[in-house]
């Protein structure tokens, strides 16, 4: 789920997500051991930050030798090209993205240039095989966004919003949450 927000914005996100007492904010995608926790100030500063959920439980760690490695699945491709990238230390994995039971989030950031869309949503190819209580989550969060904010951007010309200076070039579904659209209204360019 793509969206434009504010720091506001994204903090009654958080707020939603009742993060800190129901989700932990951390680093995406290595996993450490122990976890490492973000404040909102330390997520909102980082390009992806993994959303997990304390009810439904932490992030499954997958090294140079687990299955999720082998094979040639696009997963299985794209977990070999992070660790080769990443070169995690002995105590540090990556989320295995297709069994856990967590969301990645992609701050959206405000600048000097105007606003850069954020995202928010399940990497897992399957979100049911993670489970069905995590499916659910996922789409009450995407849900949440959809009624929380604007659809400014879309495949269709009627989906999109002429009157706002947005420069995009993909095709992709964009709302803007209410902090975000007052200021794409006043003339602050989306990107």
């Amino acid at each position: 789920m793509h969206f434009y927000a504010t720091p506001t914005d994204q903090a009654h996100l958080l707020d939603y997500l009742a993060e800190p007492a129901e989700v932990a904010l951390r680093p995406w995608p290595m996993v450490a051991s122990p976890p490492i926790d973000l404040s909102r100030e330390l997520a909102l500063a980082s390009d992806h930050v993994m959303v997990v959920s304390r009810a439904l439980g932490p992030p499954i760690v997958i090294r140079e030798e687990d299955p999720a490695m082998a094979g040639g699945t696009r997963s299985a491709l794209f977990n070999r090209l992070n660790w080769e990238r990443l070169e995690p230390g002995p105590t540090e994995g990556l989320v295995d993205s297709n069994a856990s039971p967590v969301l990645l989030w992609t701050p959206a950031t405000e600048g000097p240039e105007g606003l850069r869309a954020g995202d928010i949503g399940s990497q897992a190819d399957s979100m049911s095989k993670v489970s069905k209580d995590y499916e659910r989550w996922v789409n009450r969060v995407m849900s949440w966004v959809r009624r929380k904010g604007t659809r400014v951007w879309g495949l269709e010309p009627h989906q999109r919003r002429p009157d706002l200076d947005l420069h995009r070039t993909d095709v992709t579904t964009v709302f803007a949450l209410p902090g975000a659209l007052r200021a794409l209204e006043g003339g602050t360019p989306g990107r």
